[in-house]
This record gives C-alpha cells, structure tokens and sequence, in this order.
C-alpha cells in the first residue's frame, strides 16, 4: 500500500527510472506501480506534502547542493514525526578554501561541494533532526595527483548517516 517517490534535477535520470518502473513493480510482486517522479531538486522537495514521508533516501547529493541548509529544511518538513533519512555525501575533515569551491573539476568530482563535518552537525541539528548515527563510512582516496595537489591537506570521507525527525 506505499508508495515511491522519486525525485531528480535531470530529465536524462528521470526518463531511465520511468523506463524500469514497470519492470521493478512486477518484480517486486506489485499489482500496480507504486512510483512516481518528478524533476527537481532536493533543497526544494515543493511537491511534496509537509509531514507525508516515512523514509528518504539520498545518495551523494547534498555534496552537490548550494543551499546544504536548505535541504536538511526540507527533508525534515516532509518527514512524518519519527520519520527517517537516510544519505551517503562526501565530508571533508575541514572547510574547504574558496579555490576548491569553485573549481569545476573538483565539483563534478563530488570533492568542492564536501560538508566539514561540524557543519554537517549543526545543519542536521538547526533543521531539528536528533543526533546523527554513522551507518558506515570508508576514506577515500585521491589518487589523481593534480587534484590532490588542488586539495591538499584536506581529507575526505564517504559516509552514510541515518538521521530521524523527533518531533
């Protein structure tokens, strides 16, 4: 009896996922297709009703977002009360110079647009999520040596957090 909504900023991504909609429903053993989507972006889920969401999932998406703040709003005013989400990003052990921001290279690297991990906590905790839990994470590498040089000293790291709506 639930449904699916997916969301994405490209018409590309959205016409593959429609392309499998009905396969993954008779796989799943659905009667009917219990997905929808719509093209947008994740720091303006409009669409979406305020308190209608049990579970969103995000995967490395929020690295790419100019309004970080935005997005953990968002996320939590569509969360029912107890709700949960979900999200693997990119985090960096310090706030990137503005040089590494604004380098294209380093954005479609998924590298410039990296949350500081003390940021990341006060935006999950200003938009009134509880404490965050780490559900796994593993270094990553730069083994490009121009970007390495471009980032250096900074770490990154790939982890997925699970945050929940309290109230």
């Amino acid at each position: 009896s639930g449904m699916v909504i997916g969301l994405d900023m490209t018409e590309e991504q959205l016409a593959v996922a429609k392309k499998y909609q009905k396969w993954h429903a008779e796989t799943m053993g659905f009667s009917k297709i219990n997905t929808v989507f719509h093209q947008g972006f994740i720091e303006d889920l409009s669409v979406i009703d305020s308190a209608s969401i049990d579970v969103v999932v995000s995967n490395c998406v929020i690295n790419l977002s100019p309004d970080k703040k935005r997005v953990m709003q968002e996320v939590f005013r569509v969360l029912k009360p107890g709700g949960e989400f979900y999200f693997s990003d990119i985090y960096s052990d310090r706030r990137l110079p503005q040089s590494v921001k604004e380098d294209e290279t380093l954005w479609g690297e998924c590298l410039a647009g990296a949350l500081y991990w003390h940021d990341f906590l006060d935006l999950a905790k200003g938009a009134g999520f509880g404490d965050p839990r780490l559900v796994k994470d593993r270094t990553l590498s730069i083994n490009n040596e121009a970007l390495s040089k471009k980032l250096n000293p900074a770490k990154f790291w790939s982890a997925t957090y699970r945050l929940w709506k309290i109230k």
